[in-house]
């Protein structure tokens, strides 16, 4: 099998809110280290425990790190690189602190909304490629700023849209374009989801 680059890595992304199931592997099995892609995930509960989950079967790639300012969620999410004989990532509180490590190559965001534009931006600007979950940015001139530093910095930047692919949603759209229920001019929507308090935390 031929190494996988940093564009694979980030293209393999896709499947991750998908719940793709990939095959596993140890420890033993690594490539070279010039070979992998090491990556931290960042926010590691619902989403980003998924990721978790995704990239410990990917060929070549480490997660190196787990970044969370819920430090009650790390003892779990170790015990499944124990469970698959994977080397334990370190973990981190700040994710400024996870930014500053040369040998993290790339980030995976899946921390709350708030944090997804600035957490990607900053990696951008401390050269790291970028995974990060939808939605990108709160509003437009966020998207633009990502943008703009992934293009400065010569990132990757994959958001995850995927559900824009699903069959459903392109004929949506296509008949929405097409004038089925005439003129658009205003969408409304909300997504409100109870998350259990963790306390408070410091700035």
């Amino acid at each position: 099998m031929s190494p996988l680059t940093r564009r694979q890595f980030m293209q393999g992304t896709a499947t991750l809110a998908a719940g793709a199931t990939l095959l596993g592997t140890s420890k033993t099995g690594w490539a070279d280290a010039n070979e992998r892609v090491r990556v931290a995930v960042v926010g590691i509960r619902g989403q980003g425990n998924g990721h978790i989950r995704s990239y410990m079967g990917m060929p070549n790639v480490e997660v190196a790190a787990l970044c969370d300012i819920d430090e009650n969620l790390f003892e779990d999410r170790l015990k499944q690189f124990d469970e698959r004989d994977l080397a334990r990532p370190y973990v981190e509180k700040d994710v400024r602190r996870i930014l500053e490590d040369d040998d993290i190559d790339a980030i995976s965001i899946a921390s709350p909304n708030h944090w997804h534009a600035l957490s990607a931006i900053w990696a951008c600007e401390a050269g790291k490629d970028v995974y990060v979950e939808k939605p990108c940015s709160h509003n437009v001139h966020e998207g633009r700023v990502l943008v703009e530093a992934a293009e400065r910095n010569d990132r990757i930047v994959q958001h995850g849209t995927q559900i824009r692919s699903n069959p459903g949603i392109i004929e949506a759209m296509e008949q929405l374009r097409d004038g089925v229920i005439g003129e658009v001019y205003m969408a409304r929507g909300l997504c409100y989801r109870w998350r259990g308090d963790i306390g408070t935390m410091e700035d």
